[in-house]
């Protein structure tokens, strides 16, 4: 464990769009615009690799081992993550274009869900996304990139951490809760069913 090290995220790593694909699960779709795996991963690649959106590397820490990237988490205020949905819809927009609008019209459910989806308060520090190599698991990353997430939420002065989870997302949930998570709350919209935790950091 003691190997396994922490870092900002870089723009060039190749696994940041993979990861935030794993963690995003169905709802990348409505974002990208398209059920279609290499579109969907290559939008995704445009965001990690932009700025002022919420899946951008600039709000990502990585989870490395001999250099090689084993996870990553995306966190950020509360506060910071609303401002940043208008720029990473007009990014999305911009990349995809009429791809997005007529997927959504297909498809008004995952719209509705995707634009009245309220993750958390304002008072709570953040954890959007995280997802860990299937050959890391077992080796405590998702537990490490926590842990790191939540001293960067100590240090601008939060005394809550908060994420969400897939409803049958059992695993994850187990260790959320083993973390010291608990439900706050259930996020039920037509094509989404999570549950909200919440963490006090102190």
């Amino acid at each position: 464990m003691e190997n396994i090290y922490i870092e900002r995220a870089d723009r060039t790593t190749l696994a940041g769009s993979r990861l935030n694909r794993m963690a995003l699960g169905r709802m990348a779709y409505a974002l990208a615009g398209t059920r279609e795996e290499n579109v969907v991963e290559q939008t995704l690649g445009k965001l990690w690799q932009g700025e002022s959106n919420r899946f951008s590397h600039a709000y990502a820490h990585e989870a490395k081992l001999g250099g090689k990237t084993l996870g990553m988490v995306t966190c950020y205020p509360i506060t910071l993550a609303n401002r940043l949905a208008w720029p990473t819809f007009k990014k999305l927009l911009s990349a995809r274009n009429w791809g997005l609008i007529g997927y959504h019209l297909l498809h008004p459910a995952e719209a509705f869900s995707l634009l009245t989806l309220k993750e958390g308060h304002e008072d709570e520090f953040h954890i959007g996304t995280l997802a860990t190599m299937p050959e890391s698991r077992g080796l405590g990353v998702g537990s490490l990139l926590i842990n790191h997430a939540e001293q960067i939420a100590r240090k601008q002065g939060y005394s809550k951490s908060s994420l969400t989870v897939v409803r049958d997302n059992h695993g994850a949930f187990k260790l959320y809760e083993k973390l010291g998570y608990r439900v706050t709350g259930e996020i039920n919209k037509p094509t989404l069913s999570m549950f909200r935790m919440v963490k006090s950091l102190v």
